[in-house]
């Protein structure tokens, strides 16, 4: 089989165009589906549909190209950048995005509560994060802590608390684990530290750190898998859950804002 003549006039203009890129260009066009120029200082970084749209609908004038929506939340530029879920999504993500040399990065979504105070809607504010995925096991090692920025996550939990939302901060277990998350498990993290359990907080917090940027993870508690409500397994949902949702999405969006 040979190519076609429209493939190699595809072809000779497509190399023409990735001739004048430089490699970090390439890479940032080629994840993020955007020019670097595009990508804004500040960086709400989310996973799920219910945060993309959220903070989407938050910004005014916001325009969407490939995984960025971009707008302005009071005179602040501000970019909801769509990580994937799982942390090999998000390490090619922000990979991609810390290229553009980002001011600031907040991820904000949904986690589990590990803890008996805990309950669905409150918010999680993660101090740390412990490496328990495959992915970022790679990148920093398994069973690597790695900080969030302290001044941004003081800033998210005094806020959150001056709004009544009940809150909570402490270290994060990232896993790659949705679906199989047996009794012995949650609780041997219990054990080694964790407090609540995402999807994507250590490839965030840990290319973050790695390239000198400050970053922070706020979530809403979406599931207690050792209280009986795991993540897909109860027949109702809770009113709070959206309250949380909404609360998390204000104050990460107002945090980014107020870094400037």
């Amino acid at each position: 089989m040979k190519p076609r003549p429209s493939d190699r006039i595809k072809a000779g203009v497509g190399s023409k165009i990735f001739e004048k890129m430089s490699h970090d260009e390439r890479i940032v066009r080629g994840i993020l589906g955007v020019t670097a120029a595009t990508v804004p200082d500040c960086l709400l970084v989310v996973a799920t549909e219910s945060f993309i749209k959220g903070a989407s609908s938050r910004l005014k004038k916001s325009k969407k190209k490939g995984r960025l929506t971009v707008g302005k939340l009071r005179d602040t530029v501000i970019g909801v950048l769509d990580a994937g879920i799982g942390t090999p999504a998000a390490a090619m993500v922000l990979e991609a995005a810390a290229k553009t040399n980002p001011k600031v990065l907040i991820r904000a979504d949904f986690c589990g509560g590990l803890l008996k105070e805990h309950n669905i809607g409150h918010a999680f504010v993660a101090e740390s994060v412990i490496v328990g995925d495959g992915c970022c096991a790679g990148y920093f090692g398994q069973g690597q802590m790695i900080p969030a920025d302290s001044g941004l996550t003081n800033s998210m939990f005094s806020r959150l608390e001056s709004l009544g939302l009940p809150t909570h901060r402490g270290t994060m277990w990232t896993t790659d684990f949705l679906l199989r998350q047996t009794e012995e498990l949650l609780q041997e993290w219990v054990g080694k530290g964790a407090q609540a359990v995402d999807m994507e907080t250590s490839a965030i917090l840990g290319i973050a750190d790695e390239r000198g940027i400050p970053a922070a993870s706020i979530n809403c508690i979406s599931d207690l898998p050792l209280q009986g409500k795991p993540i897909f397994g109860s027949s109702g949902m809770d009113p709070m859950l959206f309250r949380g949702i909404d609360v998390v999405i204000d104050v990460a969006m107002q945090t980014l804002v107020d870094s400037q």
